[in-house]
């Protein structure tokens, strides 16, 4: 799939780039998981691999991240984008979210949910996108964006 930057696509990923997606996933989080008291483990991320729809992030022929989401009842939920750390701050995140938004549109889902923990970054970029605080817990805030028809 390509996207509207020629030298961004997402590229459905494969059992091959699990290890990838893991890893990525562990160094990202690892210091909310440090903060929130919480314990990585690798062997629940590999359960729900083959249960949610990932694709790879890919610049100019580099996987730099990955998107895993799952699909329920009307909505889309968002359970990962993962950067590489260089391709931070580059707008490669808000691509990768407007993206999902029209796939969203293009699938008929009503919204897109997420979890975030409270004090990632990321946070802002969400609440610039227009997902709204829904609800929260002691780490996480839980995010909504209604998704318009096409």
């Amino acid at each position: 799939m390509k996207g509207t930057d020629k030298a961004l696509c997402l590229c459905p990923a494969t059992a091959e780039d699990l290890a990838f997606a893991r890893e990525l996933t562990r160094v990202n989080m690892r210091c909310y998981y440090t903060r929130y008291g919480l314990i990585w483990q690798p062997e629940a991320f590999d359960a729900q691999w083959p249960v949610r729809e990932s694709y790879l992030v890919r610049k100019g022929g580099l996987s730099i991240g990955f998107l895993g989401f799952t699909v329920e009842q009307n909505y889309l939920y968002l359970r990962d984008v993962q950067l590489v750390e260089a391709y931070r701050g580059e707008g490669v995140g808000g691509w990768v979210m407007a993206y999902l938004s029209q796939m969203a549109r293009d699938r008929g889902y009503s919204s897109i949910r997420l979890k975030v923990f409270k004090n990632n970054p990321a946070t802002g970029l969400y609440r610039k996108l227009g997902y709204r605080q829904v609800g929260e817990d002691a780490a996480l805030t839980w995010m909504e964006l209604t998704v318009q028809p096409s």
